[in-house]
């Protein structure tokens, strides 16, 4: 049987609560009203991330990490507006009341009379233990996150903020992937089931207790890895796609990549396999993948977030040199990795 790429379909989904999206200039007029003088007075250190780096899995890195130091040590927050919009086209990224608004930031960069000591760190993946000692980033300090921050160690302690607050479907979202669901399970089990959708975190619950099916998202990314040989092999997804099945016998897969045809041809007799559809954004993806139980991932930060936002078991492929000088800085310990893990790009050397 050929593999199926489901269509987007138009639904009425009931919903216990509507969550309002800001847009644009808006969001921030909202957190400028939000805050005024008095307010800003009692601003001690701001964390920062003041530029846009990479694509949407290097962002979301940038965000927690900032987010998580912030936090740590009492600071607010500081992003670019540009950021705040990509990321809120994708989720409700409620980071209340940590963040600050242009204004805000700007009147203590001009002003003298504010100045702060101004350091920043530039991070290609790894944990830097000294930031979460205490007074890392004392009273009177903008610290600003600048490259790569690719260890979850720096937001380890706030994860569950993460996944119920911050990187949470918006509801336009969340409307569109549970369509998926709902065709899926008028034509292949015969019902049409009604999803109240109130916000993410319910609508996962209600897929799990479907006990028809266990849902394992994948994600393949091939396009730029396949040169650098960082690709992932047909036997890698195999042997994980069979390690699922064995363990779920009603086991049902999601795949999203970067290469669709790919996808097509490889898992073309396979009938529990499934395609997302190809007018699905990249955060689309993310979400459909970030609801499932279980995760399969290959190389790249769009795959480790998927699996870190499912939870359950993350199969990760070892072929992925995460660039972090220790394999516990990038990959959690409930990540299966069964071997060493390539360190850096075109060398043997291993992390253990």
């Amino acid at each position: 049987m050929k593999i199926k790429v489901v269509p987007s379909i138009n639904v009425i989904i009931l919903k216990n609560q509507t969550i309002p999206t800001s847009q644009n200039i808006s969001f921030e007029q909202n957190i400028s009203k939000s805050q005024n003088i008095s307010s800003e007075q009692k601003i001690a250190c701001i964390v920062s991330i003041q530029g846009t780096i990479g694509r949407l899995g290097n962002r979301m890195f940038l965000v927690a990490s900032a987010y998580g130091l912030a936090r740590l040590h009492s600071c607010h927050l500081y992003l670019e507006l540009k950021m705040i919009n990509e990321l809120k086209s994708v989720f409700i990224l409620d980071l209340s009341p940590l963040l600050i608004s242009s204004s805000t930031f700007n009147s203590f960069t001009s002003n003298s009379s504010k100045s702060m000591n101004r350091i920043s760190q530039n991070v290609a993946c790894d944990y830097i233990t000294t930031l979460t000692r205490p007074n890392a980033i004392p009273s009177g300090t903008m610290f600003e996150l600048i490259g790569y921050w690719q260890s979850y160690l720096h937001f380890a302690k706030y994860d569950e903020e993460l996944r119920q607050r911050i990187f949470v479907a918006s509801q336009s979202v969340l409307e569109k992937v549970s369509n998926f669901f709902i065709q899926f399970y008028q034509r292949k089990r015969g019902y049409r089931p009604q999803f109240l959708l109130e916000n993410h975190q319910s609508f996962k619950r209600q897929l799990s207790q479907l006990n028809s099916t266990t849902w394992i998202g994948i994600h393949i990314r091939r396009s730029d890895f396949v040169d650098l040989r960082f690709s992932s092999s047909d036997a890698y997804l195999f042997d994980a796609i069979k390690y699922y099945t064995m363990r779920y016998p009603n086991a049902h897969f999601i795949v999203t990549s970067d290469d669709k045809p790919y996808c097509k041809r490889l898992f073309r007799k396979q009938s529990n396999i499934f395609l997302t559809p190809g007018a699905y954004s990249i955060g689309d993806d993310l979400v459909i993948l970030s609801l499932c139980q279980h995760s399969i991932i290959t190389g790249g930060t769009f795959g480790w977030w998927t699996g870190y936002l499912a939870g359950g078991e993350v199969i990760h492929d070892k072929i992925y040199p995460s660039g972090c000088s220790r394999r516990e800085y990038y990959y959690p310990p409930w990540f299966l990795i069964d071997g060493n893990v390539r360190a850096h790009k075109n060398t043997e050397y291993i992390l253990r």
